[in-house]
């Protein structure tokens, strides 16, 4: 899980992103580089990690090599949703702490 929180003046922070995707992408997010600001992020501002999330994504999108990564299960179309949403995300609440799980 992914997560994106606000913490403004109130008592507990708004949820503003939250998105979850099967462990068996792993190894993809390790060849695109994104496994640390995926997984390993706690704590840090979106906008820490949204330019190797926006990477990750262009990769996604142009090296067809990534293919063999993908568990006949997993499809490359929710690989790239996930990235994708949360590159917006990153990018659009870039004052937002992380959390993961």
């Amino acid at each position: 899980m992914f997560r994106l929180l606000r913490e403004d003046d109130a008592p507990i922070p708004a949820i503003v992103f939250e998105d979850t995707i099967n462990s068996g992408f792993v190894p993809v997010w390790e060849a695109l580089g994104v496994y640390d600001a995926l997984y390993n992020s706690d704590g840090r501002r979106a906008r820490d990690v949204s330019r190797t999330i926006a990477y990750g994504v262009d990769r996604l999108a142009e090296d067809a090599s990534l293919a063999r990564l993908f568990h006949a299960t997993l499809s490359p179309e929710e690989a790239m949703r996930f990235l994708g949403s949360v590159q917006r995300a990153c990018m659009l609440h870039g004052d937002a702490r992380i959390e993961t799980r």
